[in-house]
This record gives structure tokens, C-alpha cells and sequence, in this order.
């Protein structure tokens, strides 16, 4: 980290979504993933939070460092609100004439126990938009079910087909199903923002489902279900969908990932390890021939990868133009040339750190790009300048 350059969030940088005011009264990670790339493209996020423990997110913490908070809370602004307090409500419901985004993910019910239902909200704004995350979306049996991301990554299909044949469903390790919503919700929201801006509309809610987000990734399993009767089944590293596509180990205990998912790509990695002839050879001809003999292709290759280093593997098939990738993990990535030389990875001035590695907005836009204006907020660091500039009439 020596010889990064340390930069300092900007408060005067402004971006495309600049103008947008969001209101994010969500927990944990959907609502923040959300909230966080519409803040880093300029909007107002503020988040409302409980008095004294605040946002879940919080509480993940490492060595007493709130991890996750100082990710995904940047480029918001903190508000402490009791809701169960009437004045308090009177200042949130202020706050809803004055801004454009409403973020909630109470469990069911709860939005229209504290007065806030979203005709209420529409009452006092008519263009609001509202996003209603829950794990199981607004209609349905389920509708009233609580529920967290964990579940909807085993009922959606996602973890019966995660993992190695000879082992349990695989749960991703992380917050999938959430980061996937999130991100879901931000893409609709400006959606929705579009309608009101072009067309002068009114607001709408915007019902956002973990599990129909995580189904999404793994949909095409309908459509093979429907052709075959059969479902996939979990194959590691492998592909359900092509073939070769794995991992395969190095003389010197590293890792390379291979896919050769198009024919062309195939032709060009037997080449490159010496075997043209299986480019005609009847077991791996075509696609469908390599995932019936899959195993077979498989130990052919690691049979190479394992008499090289992955040093020799990596200049062997870059050279050749053919799709591998180290393994690596996030301490590997911290330094690696494409991290810093693309700025993955910036370091931000940070009370707690020093320097604070974060990642970069994505996607890059090219004349109106993301960037960093605020840390992630001390719990209520700006409770007084939004109640202070509500009372002055300013919004």
C-alpha cells in the first residue's frame, strides 16, 4: 500500500443522479447494495436509522471494524429517527415530500403499523417511488413470510445445483441473494425515475423479490427441465452447459481456471497442449460429445496443467490466446497489476485505517462517472443538518 496514492472523499463532487433524494430505511445488505449505487452516481442517500444501534450492517464487524458499513454505507448521509416516536414520524413524513426514492424491507406488515403504507406515502407524494424489499415480494402464499437471503438461496435452485456431486447443496458464502436484488432495485429505480421525469408520471412501488432475483440466474433450468424432464445437477467446478470448464491444479500447488466453452476455443487449447487429434476424436468432437466424456477430458488436462508451474501455464496459454485465469484470493488481488493499473481498488482516507481500500463505482460511465463523495456515516453524523435544514423549510 506504500506506494498507492491515499485519496480524500470530495463533498463537492456531484454526478449524474444528483438531485435524487433517497430514503433508505432498509437493514443489512438489499436495500444498502441500492442504495449505494445510486450514491455513488450522485444521490442524496439518506439512511434512517433506529436511535443507538442503527443499521444491522453495522454489527458485521472484524477486529471491531465495521467491514461491510464502510462499503456499503458510503456516500450516505446518517439520520437517527425513533419511528415509534410521533414527532419523529412528523419529521419522516416531511422528508417523504422532498424526496424521490423510498427504500424499505420491514418484515410484512410492519410499513403500515407505523403509518407509512405506500398509499399514505403516495398521499404525501405523489411521484415517490417506493421499493419494497422482502424475501418472498408482495403477492403470492408467501407474501407475509418473513425471510432472509439464506432461504431464498436453497428454495430458488441456486444451492441444489452449487457444490460437488459428492457433497451437500452449496450456499454461496456471501450475501448473494441480497447483492443480486440490490442491484435489481437500482436498475428499477431508474426505471421508475425515468417515467416520472419523461412522461410527468406518478410515483409507483417498485416490489422487489430476493427470489425471484436469485431465479434469475439460474432460469434457463426451467427451460431444460421442460425440454428434458431432468434437472442438473451439481458438478463442482464443472459446467452443466459445456465443456472443458474447471480448475485444474499446477505443478507448484496453484490453481488455473480453463473454459473452453466455444468450439473455436476448444480447437485452439488441444493445439496449444500438443492434441489436435482430439479435435476429431468422437469423444470430444462437439459440445454435447466433451460433457458426456467430460472426466475423460478433464484428466487429459490436468495431466498437462499438473507438469507445469502456473507461471509456465498462464505464458503458455496467454501467449496462445487461450481463456485461463489464476485462482486467487482478495490478499493475491490487493497488488496485482490488473487491480491497480485498472483502480479496482482505491484507497480512501479513513479515520479508522488510515486508508481504506475501496472498491471502485461500477460500471464506468465515460463522461459521468461514480465516484467517492462521503465516508459511511457515523451513526447520526447528520441527524442535525437534515432536521435543522427541514425546519428551515429547505428540504
Amino acid at each position: 500500500m506504500s506506494n498507492k496514492t491515499i485519496k480524500s472523499f470530495d463533498l463537492s463532487r456531484t454526478g449524474p443522479l444528483d438531485g435524487i433524494r433517497v430514503l433508505d430505511l432498509s437493514r443489512l445488505v438489499a436495500g444498502n447494495m441500492l442504495s449505494v449505487v445510486l450514491g455513488d452516481f450522485g444521490a442524496d442517500v439518506i439512511k434512517v436509522e433506529n436511535p443507538g444501534r442503527g443499521d444491522d450492517l453495522r454489527h458485521w464487524r472484524v477486529g471491531g471494524i465495521e467491514t461491510w458499513w464502510k462499503v456499503y454505507g458510503r456516500n450516505k448521509r446518517s439520520l437517527e429517527l425513533n419511528l415509534k416516536d410521533a414527532k419523529a414520524l412528523s419529521r419522516l413524513k416531511a422528508l417523504v415530500k422532498t424526496s424521490d426514492v423510498f427504500i424499505e424491507n420491514f418484515v410484512p406488515g410492519k410499513l403500515e403499523a407505523l403509518g407509512l403504507s405506500p398509499e399514505i406515502l403516495l398521499d404525501l407524494n405523489p411521484k415517490l417511488i417506493i421499493v419494497r424489499v422482502t424475501a418472498w415480494g408482495q403477492t403470492g402464499p408467501y407474501a407475509n413470510k418473513p425471510g432472509f437471503g439464506t432461504l431464498v438461496e436453497a428454495m430458488s435452485g441456486y444451492a441444489h445445483i452449487n457444490g460437488f456431486p459428492d457433497k451437500p447443496p452449496a450456499l454461496p458464502p456471501l450475501a448473494t441473494a441480497d447483492m443480486v436484488a440490490g442491484l435489481y432495485g437500482a436498475f428499477a429505480v431508474l426505471v421508475a425515475v425515468r417515467e416520472v421525469e419523461q412522461n410527468d408520471g406518478t410515483g409507483q412501488i417498485i416490489d422487489l423479490s430476493l427470489f425471484e432475483s436469485m431465479f434469475s440466474l439460474v432460469a434457463s433450468e426451467a427451460v431444460k427441465h421442460r425440454v428434458t424432464g431432468e434437472v442438473s445437477f451439481r458438478s463442482g467446478n464443472q459446467s452443466v452447459n459445456t465443456a472443458p470448464r474447471n480448475i485444474y491444479m499446477s505443478a507448484d500447488g496453484k490453481y488455473v481456471a480453463l473454459s473452453g466453452s466455444m468450439q473455436s476455443m476448444f480447437e485452439r487449447l488441444v493445439r496449444t497442449i500438443g492434441r489436435p487429434d482430439l479435435i476429431e476424436d468422437p469423444m470430444f468432437a462437439t459440445n454435447d460429445d466433451r460433457i458426456h466424456n467430460r472426466d475423460a477430458l478433464d484428466k487429459i488436462l490436468q495431466d498437462y496443467f499438473g507438469t507445469r508451474t502456473i507461471a509456465n501455464i498462464l505464458e503458455i496459454m496467454d501467449e496462445a490466446g487461450v481463456t485461463v485465469a489464476p485462482v486467487l484470493s482478495v490478499a493475491d488481488l490487493m497488488d496485482h497489476p490488473f487491480v491497480v493499473d485498472r483502480g479496482v481498488l482505491e484507497e480512501l482516507a479513513d479515520e479508522d485505517l488510515g486508508a481504506c481500500p475501496l472498491n471502485a463505482p461500477v460500471p464506468r460511465l465515460s463522461s459521468t462517472p461514480g465516484g467517492f463523495r462521503r465516508p459511511a456515516p457515523r451513526l447520526g453524523e447528520h441527524t442535525g443538518e437534515i432536521l435543522q435544514s427541514l425546519e428551515k423549510g429547505e428540504g
